[in-house]
């Protein structure tokens, strides 16, 4: 994260949105949604868009990018990267039912970084994607 942004979580009016993101229940979240290559910050949006209300836009766009760093600083200590597309660019997604969050960076696990904890993740994520197939898709809409 640079210096602009880690600095944003130093404000006090920033302390619930660095709350939210870090909560630990939070990582299971990001990474599933990354597998169903969808952006990780869907999982907080709703958490976090009542603080982002709060702020006037300069500082609410700040916040909103400065709260994708903090994922992204969380996802990059877990091993994954910013998946890229075949032009190399990086990849972004639609961020679902959100006033102020509209789009977010898609993560990925590199193969180099398989392990067996990754393998039994897989398997969780193939058992929750079956039995929630449904309301996975309607998420999705």
């Amino acid at each position: 994260m640079n210096h602009s942004h880690a600095a944003f979580f130093e404000r006090p009016e920033a302390a619930p949105i660095k709350e939210i993101v870090c909560r630990p229940e939070m990582i299971a979240k990001y990474e599933l949604l990354s597998r169903i290559e969808m952006p990780a910050v869907q999982a907080v949006v709703w958490d976090i868009e009542p603080v982002l209300e709060q702020f006037d836009e300069a500082t609410r766009n700040h916040a909103i990018q400065s709260c994708g760093a903090l994922i992204g600083d969380i996802l990059t200590r877990r091993g994954f990267r910013i998946a890229r597309g075949r032009h190399g660019e990086k990849k972004r997604g639609r961020v679902r039912k959100a006033r102020y969050v509209k789009s977010g960076t898609i993560w990925e696990k590199p193969a180099d970084a398989e392990s067996g904890h990754r393998e039994r993740f897989d398997a969780i994520v193939e058992d929750i994607m079956v039995r929630y197939r449904t309301t996975l898709q309607e998420l999705a809409k």
